[in-house]
């Protein structure tokens, strides 16, 4: 109230809650007024230097059944999206993160360069969560925050935003736009939670299908759980099945837009982006991935701007500007540096590598191509590795080295075909079929006539490409139409 009289006793640990609480003493005539002396024993030291605060928040440590891994990793993946929106502040990646494996916290710490480590452990028992956390501060050398405590399985919803919330109060930050929770239905985020791990960790086609079910599941118990349809839609879109896609994403912008959940609506953008990137319409495709653009300045969300600049980027070099192409590329290159997400540098370089195939220049496009792949095949997300695999097979099969060039392309296939994702193994079967006939090798017309007609769209490329492997001029025609379309 705007006449509320207190005595300020700053920011409390208070034990056993897994929150930090800003506390206010009363004051008046037949109050006894509280010392601020008196209560520095929890009191959390704020992040008050001139320097942005950098963390990084390691995943929670499962300390229970190998199948709950789950709860960990995504209470953690929430905590990192919902602080890496949270305005002028550094945040590690989950991918950064998990390349450093088992080191220790400092030699984490000095590695991502960051002031602030988060760390903590989540054991389920039952019906029951035993949690603790805790914020070190390394310039310090000092705990700025731990805690221990017990939650109940009902309350696996606002565990993560009570956890954002203390850690951002604890380095000064708030998040720019509230962050509405994902959902009061605690089975339903359960599923989610599941779903989004499986989904990520995907192995095979039967992890894929999992997945798909797990989320399936939460968007049934809860139709409002937007980033569960998100992910669904973009599972489908990956699978080449752009149809299905859509009537998953586009229902589901609708709400988003109803709801204002800012975060999911631009990355429903974005999805809806690839979609109509895949199909061929390139300038629905820029529309979108615009939207998207917009949506994460406004909520100054650096990581996923990168993302929609890149897209952005590939529609410019597709449809031939390449001055507008680069940059847009370099803007999400410099943002990648400026947060030091490697994993974001090294797909930047990956579209800039593209771009300057797509110009003629091979040894340029080899310089970027080859780190790309070197930083992202550091992840462990299999469906991240086929792009960048199928592009180096490309440069080196356009200058000329074809068991080289065979070597990439052979890779990325078996990693599409392992992980079921359709999104790209037209093309990169018609590269490498290429590469084949090059060095005198048969290839598989009737598989290379099997994937034309299961292609939703054939550009002017793929079309060109295709004249020079099965030496119909038809395909040479529709290129030249293409082209001057």
């Amino acid at each position: 109230k705007k006449d509320f009289d207190g005595v300020e006793l700053g920011l409390q640990s208070l034990k056993g809650v897994g929150r930090l609480i800003e506390i206010y003493g009363l004051k008046g005539d037949l109050l006894t007024e509280p010392k601020p002396s008196d209560y520095q024993d929890n009191k959390v030291t704020v992040h008050s230097d001139d320097e942005v605060p950098s963390i990084a928040i390691i995943p929670f440590d499962n300390k229970g059944a190998d199948e709950d891994v789950f709860y960990a990793y995504g209470i953690s993946a929430d905590i990192i999206s919902d602080c890496s929106g949270a305005g002028l502040i550094r945040v590690s990646s989950l991918k950064q993160i998990e390349e450093l494996g088992d080191l220790n916290v400092k030699e984490k710490a000095k590695k991502l360069n960051v002031r602030y480590i988060s760390t903590g452990t989540l054991w389920r028992v039952d019906n029951m969560f035993q949690l603790s956390i805790e914020l070190y501060d390394t310039k310090e050398s000092k705990v700025v925050w731990s805690d221990r405590w017990q939650e109940k399985w009902e309350n696996l919803p606002v565990i993560k935003g009570n956890l954002s919330e203390g850690l951002l109060k604890a380095l000064d930050s708030k998040l720019i736009i509230d962050k509405k929770v994902e959902t009061n239905n605690t089975e339903a985020y359960e599923y989610y939670l599941k779903g989004r791990y499986r989904l990520q960790k995907t192995e095979n086609i039967e992890d894929k299908e999992i997945a798909r079910g797990l989320l399936k599941k939460a968007i049934e118990l809860d139709n409002n759980l937007i980033y569960a349809k998100g992910l669904l839609g973009f599972s489908y879109s990956n699978a080449g099945d752009y149809f299905k896609a859509m009537e998953i994403l586009l229902p589901a912008l609708k709400q988003a837009e109803k709801l204002d959940e800012k975060k999911a609506l631009g990355q429903l953008h974005y999805f809806i982006g690839t979609a109509y990137y895949c199909k061929g319409d390139y300038y629905k495709a820029l529309d979108s991935f615009r939207r998207s653009l917009d949506i994460f300045e406004e909520i100054n969300d650096k990581i996923e701007q990168t993302i929609s600049l890149n897209y952005i980027s590939g529609v410019y070099n597709i449809i031939g500007d390449i001055d507008k192409a680069l940059k847009y590329n370099k803007r999400s290159l410099d943002i990648s540096k400026e947060i030091e997400d490697e994993i974001a540098v090294g797909v930047s370089y990956h579209f800039k590598s593209y771009i300057y195939w797509r110009k003629g220049d091979l040894d340029s496009a080899l310089k970027y191509g080859l780190p790309a792949l070197k930083i992202i095949e550091l992840s462990d997300w299999k469906w991240e590795k086929m792009f960048p695999l199928c592009l180096v097979g490309v440069f080196y099969l356009d200058k000329g080295e074809y068991k080289t060039a065979i070597e990439y392309l052979e890779k990325s296939i078996s990693i599409q075909k392992e992980i079921g994702n359709k999104h790209i193994l037209f093309s990169t079967t018609k590269f490498l079929f290429l590469a084949y006939k090059k060095v005198g090798r048969k290839f598989d017309k009737i598989e290379i006539q099997r994937l034309i007609k299961e292609t939703e769209h054939i550009d002017w490329e793929d079309n060109y490409r295709l004249f020079q492997l099965l030496e119909n001029i038809d395909y040479l025609e529709t290129a030249y139409n293409q082209v001057q379309e």
